[in-house]
């Protein structure tokens, strides 16, 4: 009796292991995703945009069948910009909803809030909305579940400020930043620059969300700068270049990538003519496969002409590279299966960004940029990719 006993406890122990446990956010007809924006904050703009681009895509492949079967569900939280709350919708998507991975949280300052979290519950979070190179630094936490797209803003800002010296050996720069994590990597780039070229950059800080620049570019004009880059998103490159315009300051401006909106050269009029800024991507409006792909899909879905753009465009090809990533996950995806997939990517052609690459070693993605300048109000592209 005993032997029995036994032998039906080793049975039963055997088909308890045998049992693979559900993975989260996966079910026989549906992907649960996880998005956290800034929906009523300063940059609730975007908070909008953003995934509407990414749903677009999204609709598109579930249209098709899904991934595997099953259709892609997206669960969009708000963090208003603020990291601490950025850390509550985290744990609120991944232990209340039980996403299956975390997709395009904006911000540099909340990604970097909600590594301790990933780690904790080894949960991916896929293509990040901010070009902070820090999200590809694989010895920070969670930096092996943390897969990027974009060039990082250190590479951006060593980027602009070699041209800018190729293009005039004497010129004066001063830089106008965001004072938190995304000023940070900034600044870091423009300081490898410095080192190389034996320069001094002039520095301004501002703190997120503000809306007046008078001081900083007041101290630049005392400065003498020549020209003047700007590390913010949307509003700041407008104000800034007004303000500018005003007090009758008229350096060559340029801006990282997030400023590379067609909105800049709506709302800056005369003052943003001639802003050059980086980007990561072929325009929305380009002739690159994906953008055309792109504004097909916006006509067949009736996108409102407003929405239309380089964010809502950013949020449907990021989609792209997530969905390739679900695709190699395979039939009976797990999220240790999800970043195995996504590492497989080898010069990846998404029909928009550079070709990307993720390997063990390398979660980068891309590390190019190409140059838009507002010419007669229009963005046009001014240069190849740019390394």
């Amino acid at each position: 009796m005993k032997k029995m006993t036994v032998m039906i406890s080793i049975l039963l122990l055997f088909i308890a292991c045998g049992k693979q446990a559900p993975t989260p956010g996966v079910t026989d007809t549906e992907i649960l995703i996880g998005n956290i924006q800034d929906l009523s904050g300063p940059m609730k703009e975007l908070g909008a945009v953003l995934p509407a681009g990414s749903n677009l895509y999204f609709q598109y492949i579930n249209e098709q069948g899904g991934v595997h079967g099953r259709q892609i569900k997206m669960i969009v939280e708000d963090h208003q910009y603020n990291p601490q709350k950025a850390v509550v919708a985290a744990k609120k998507l991944i232990e209340k909803d039980q996403v299956f991975c975390l997709y395009h949280v904006i911000g540099t300052s909340t990604c970097e809030a909600i590594r301790p979290i990933l780690a904790e519950t080894k949960t991916p979070l896929i293509a990040p909305a901010t070009q902070s190179g820090t999200m590809s630094d694989l010895s920070r936490t969670a930096g092996d579940l943390i897969f990027h797209t974009d060039t990082g803003y250190d590479k951006q800002t060593n980027i602009l400020i070699d041209y800018i010296l190729n293009n005039d050996s004497n010129a004066k720069i001063g830089l106008i930043y965001q004072d938190d994590d995304y000023g940070e990597n900034v600044l870091k780039g423009a300081g490898e620059a410095e080192s190389r070229h034996s320069i001094s950059v002039q520095k301004e800080a501002f703190q997120r969300g503000a809306t007046d620049f008078t001081g900083q570019v007041g101290n630049l004009i005392k400065g003498s700068a020549t020209h003047v880059i700007i590390a913010g998103v949307v509003k700041e490159p407008i104000i800034v270049m007004k303000t500018a315009s005003a007090m009758g300051f008229s350096p060559q401006f340029f801006g990282t990538s997030p400023t590379m909106d067609h909105r800049v050269a709506l709302a800056a009029g005369p003052a943003g003519e001639g802003f050059i800024a980086a980007n990561f991507a072929d325009l929305w409006n380009s002739d690159a496969s994906e953008a055309v792909h792109y504004r097909e899909l916006c006509d067949k879905y009736e996108v409102p002409e407003a929405y239309m753009g380089m964010y809502h465009f950013y949020g449907y090809i990021t989609a792209k590279v997530l969905v390739e990533g679900l695709e190699r996950a395979g039939k009976n995806p797990t999220r240790n299966r999800l970043i195995n997939g996504m590492e497989t990517l080898k010069k990846w052609d998404s029909g928009a960004f550079p070709p990307i690459t993720y390997n063990s070693n390398d979660h980068a993605g891309t590390e190019s940029v190409i140059l838009v300048q507002i010419k007669d109000g229009v963005q046009t592209v001014i240069t190849d990719w740019i390394d």
